[in-house]
Protein backbone atom coordinates (compact mmCIF):
# COMPACT_ATOMS: atom_id res chain seq x y z
CA UNK A 1 0.00 0.00 0.00
CA UNK A 2 2.83 2.38 0.91
CA UNK A 3 4.50 1.76 -2.47
CA UNK A 4 1.25 2.53 -4.34
CA UNK A 5 0.81 5.83 -2.50
CA UNK A 6 4.46 6.75 -3.14
CA UNK A 7 4.15 5.94 -6.84
CA UNK A 8 0.92 7.95 -7.07
CA UNK A 9 2.54 10.96 -5.41
CA UNK A 10 5.60 10.62 -7.65
CA UNK A 11 3.42 10.48 -10.77
CA UNK A 12 1.45 13.54 -9.64
CA UNK A 13 4.66 15.47 -8.96
CA UNK A 14 6.08 14.48 -12.34
CA UNK A 15 2.98 15.75 -14.16
CA UNK A 16 3.24 19.26 -12.68
CA UNK A 17 4.86 21.70 -15.05
CA UNK A 18 5.64 25.36 -14.80
CA UNK A 19 6.38 28.40 -16.88
CA UNK A 20 9.25 30.68 -15.96
CA UNK A 21 9.33 34.46 -15.81
CA UNK A 22 12.89 35.67 -16.24
CA UNK A 23 13.40 39.29 -15.29
CA UNK A 24 16.25 41.13 -17.03
CA UNK A 25 17.25 44.62 -15.91
CA UNK A 26 18.76 46.54 -18.84
CA UNK A 27 18.21 49.84 -17.01
CA UNK A 28 21.05 51.85 -15.52
CA UNK A 29 19.17 51.87 -12.19
CA UNK A 30 17.76 49.29 -9.77
CA UNK A 31 14.35 47.73 -10.48
CA UNK A 32 12.30 45.72 -7.97
CA UNK A 33 10.42 43.05 -10.00
CA UNK A 34 7.28 41.57 -8.45
CA UNK A 35 4.92 38.71 -9.26
CA UNK A 36 1.44 38.33 -7.81
CA UNK A 37 -1.79 36.47 -8.38
CA UNK A 38 -5.17 38.17 -8.77
CA UNK A 39 -7.67 36.05 -10.71
CA UNK A 40 -10.66 38.21 -11.64
CA UNK A 41 -8.98 41.11 -9.83
CA UNK A 42 -8.99 39.44 -6.40
CA UNK A 43 -5.53 39.19 -4.76
CA UNK A 44 -4.42 35.69 -3.76
CA UNK A 45 -1.12 35.45 -1.86
CA UNK A 46 -0.50 31.82 -2.90
CA UNK A 47 1.75 33.20 -5.66
CA UNK A 48 3.93 36.12 -4.58
CA UNK A 49 7.51 37.06 -5.39
CA UNK A 50 9.72 40.11 -5.15
CA UNK A 51 13.40 40.82 -5.54
CA UNK A 52 15.81 43.73 -5.87
CA UNK A 53 17.48 43.63 -9.28
CA UNK A 54 20.55 45.80 -9.81
CA UNK A 55 21.39 47.22 -13.24
CA UNK A 56 22.51 44.42 -15.58
CA UNK A 57 21.23 41.58 -13.35
CA UNK A 58 18.60 38.92 -14.04
CA UNK A 59 16.47 36.65 -11.85
CA UNK A 60 13.88 33.93 -12.57
CA UNK A 61 10.66 32.80 -10.91
CA UNK A 62 8.59 29.73 -11.85
CA UNK A 63 4.80 29.50 -11.75
CA UNK A 64 2.65 26.38 -12.07
CA UNK A 65 1.22 26.15 -15.60
CA UNK A 66 -2.37 25.89 -14.33
CA UNK A 67 -2.35 29.20 -12.43
CA UNK A 68 -4.57 32.06 -13.60
CA UNK A 69 -4.44 35.77 -12.87
CA UNK A 70 -0.64 35.97 -12.68
CA UNK A 71 0.84 39.43 -13.15
CA UNK A 72 4.41 40.70 -13.10
CA UNK A 73 5.75 44.25 -13.06
CA UNK A 74 8.73 46.39 -12.19
CA UNK A 75 8.92 48.89 -9.35
CA UNK A 76 11.31 51.84 -9.25
CA UNK A 77 12.69 54.14 -6.58
CA UNK A 78 11.99 51.76 -3.69
CA UNK A 79 13.73 51.82 -0.31
CA UNK A 80 16.05 48.99 0.77
CA UNK A 81 13.03 46.91 1.94
CA UNK A 82 11.22 47.19 -1.41
CA UNK A 83 8.77 49.65 0.16
CA UNK A 84 7.85 53.27 -0.59
CA UNK A 85 8.36 52.84 -4.34
CA UNK A 86 8.06 55.84 -6.64
CA UNK A 87 6.37 53.64 -9.29
CA UNK A 88 4.70 50.23 -9.08
CA UNK A 89 4.14 50.35 -5.32
CA UNK A 90 2.24 47.57 -3.60
CA UNK A 91 1.22 46.40 -0.16
CA UNK A 92 3.72 44.13 1.55
CA UNK A 93 7.15 45.55 0.74
CA UNK A 94 9.56 43.38 -1.24
CA UNK A 95 7.03 40.55 -1.66
CA UNK A 96 3.67 42.11 -2.51
CA UNK A 97 0.51 40.78 -0.87
CA UNK A 98 -1.94 42.67 -3.10
CA UNK A 99 -0.75 41.32 -6.50
CA UNK A 100 -0.04 44.88 -7.58
CA UNK A 101 -3.74 45.72 -7.97
CA UNK A 102 -3.02 49.41 -7.43
CA UNK A 103 0.52 49.44 -8.89
CA UNK A 104 -0.61 51.65 -11.81
CA UNK A 105 2.19 50.49 -14.13
CA UNK A 106 2.67 48.23 -17.15
CA UNK A 107 2.10 44.56 -16.29
CA UNK A 108 2.85 41.28 -17.96
CA UNK A 109 -0.11 38.95 -17.42
CA UNK A 110 -0.32 35.16 -17.63
CA UNK A 111 -3.03 32.53 -17.22
CA UNK A 112 -3.83 28.94 -18.01
CA UNK A 113 -6.38 28.35 -20.78
CA UNK A 114 -7.71 25.28 -22.57
CA UNK A 115 -8.56 26.27 -26.13
CA UNK A 116 -9.68 22.74 -27.09
CA UNK A 117 -7.85 20.34 -29.35
CA UNK A 118 -8.85 22.26 -32.50
CA UNK A 119 -7.16 25.45 -31.28
CA UNK A 120 -3.98 24.19 -29.61
CA UNK A 121 -5.28 22.60 -26.41
CA UNK A 122 -3.85 23.64 -23.07
CA UNK A 123 -1.88 26.87 -23.35
CA UNK A 124 -0.62 29.86 -21.41
CA UNK A 125 -2.45 33.02 -22.40
CA UNK A 126 -0.20 36.08 -21.97
CA UNK A 127 0.06 39.79 -22.70
CA UNK A 128 1.38 43.19 -21.67
CA UNK A 129 -1.23 45.49 -20.17
CA UNK A 130 -1.54 49.19 -19.40
CA UNK A 131 -5.29 49.17 -18.66
CA UNK A 132 -5.92 52.03 -16.21
CA UNK A 133 -2.14 52.34 -15.82
CA UNK A 134 0.95 54.15 -17.06
CA UNK A 135 4.21 53.08 -18.62
CA UNK A 136 6.78 53.39 -15.85
CA UNK A 137 9.58 51.39 -17.52
CA UNK A 138 10.06 50.58 -21.21
CA UNK A 139 9.25 46.86 -21.26
CA UNK A 140 9.49 43.89 -23.61
CA UNK A 141 8.19 40.37 -23.17
CA UNK A 142 9.84 37.63 -25.22
CA UNK A 143 8.82 33.97 -25.14
CA UNK A 144 11.10 31.01 -25.74
CA UNK A 145 8.84 30.05 -28.70
CA UNK A 146 9.96 33.21 -30.55
CA UNK A 147 7.00 35.52 -29.90
CA UNK A 148 7.75 38.99 -28.61
CA UNK A 149 5.93 42.23 -27.73
CA UNK A 150 7.20 45.53 -26.41
CA UNK A 151 5.91 48.77 -25.03
CA UNK A 152 8.18 51.80 -24.89
CA UNK A 153 7.61 55.51 -24.50
CA UNK A 154 8.37 55.79 -28.25
CA UNK A 155 6.15 52.92 -29.41
CA UNK A 156 3.37 51.08 -27.58
CA UNK A 157 0.75 49.93 -30.05
CA UNK A 158 -2.52 48.24 -29.10
CA UNK A 159 -1.19 45.10 -30.83
CA UNK A 160 1.60 44.92 -28.23
CA UNK A 161 -0.13 46.01 -25.02
CA UNK A 162 -3.70 46.23 -23.76
CA UNK A 163 -4.75 49.85 -23.33
CA UNK A 164 -8.40 49.02 -22.61
CA UNK A 165 -10.05 45.90 -21.22
CA UNK A 166 -11.60 45.08 -24.61
CA UNK A 167 -8.41 45.51 -26.64
CA UNK A 168 -7.98 41.83 -27.52
CA UNK A 169 -5.42 42.39 -30.30
CA UNK A 170 -2.72 42.30 -27.60
CA UNK A 171 -3.64 38.79 -26.38
CA UNK A 172 -1.19 36.00 -27.16
CA UNK A 173 -0.83 32.34 -26.20
CA UNK A 174 1.95 29.77 -26.11
CA UNK A 175 2.57 26.16 -25.14
CA UNK A 176 2.77 25.33 -21.44
CA UNK A 177 6.14 25.23 -19.71
CA UNK A 178 7.94 27.99 -21.61
CA UNK A 179 10.17 30.85 -20.45
CA UNK A 180 8.94 34.46 -20.63
CA UNK A 181 11.72 37.05 -20.53
CA UNK A 182 10.40 40.29 -19.03
CA UNK A 183 12.99 42.92 -19.90
CA UNK A 184 13.12 46.34 -18.26
CA UNK A 185 14.51 49.26 -20.34
CA UNK A 186 14.00 47.21 -23.49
Amino acid sequence: MKAVISLTLLAAAASVSAFTIEFVNNCDYTVWPAVGKAPNGVPDTSVAYGVELEAGDSQSFSVDDTETGIRAWGRTGCDSNGDNCQTGACVGGLVCTDAGITAGVILSEFGYADFGTEWGGERTSWDLSMVDSDLNIDTSLTVSDGQSVSCTSCDCSSDDAYTSSTDYSADRNSDLGLTYTHTFCA
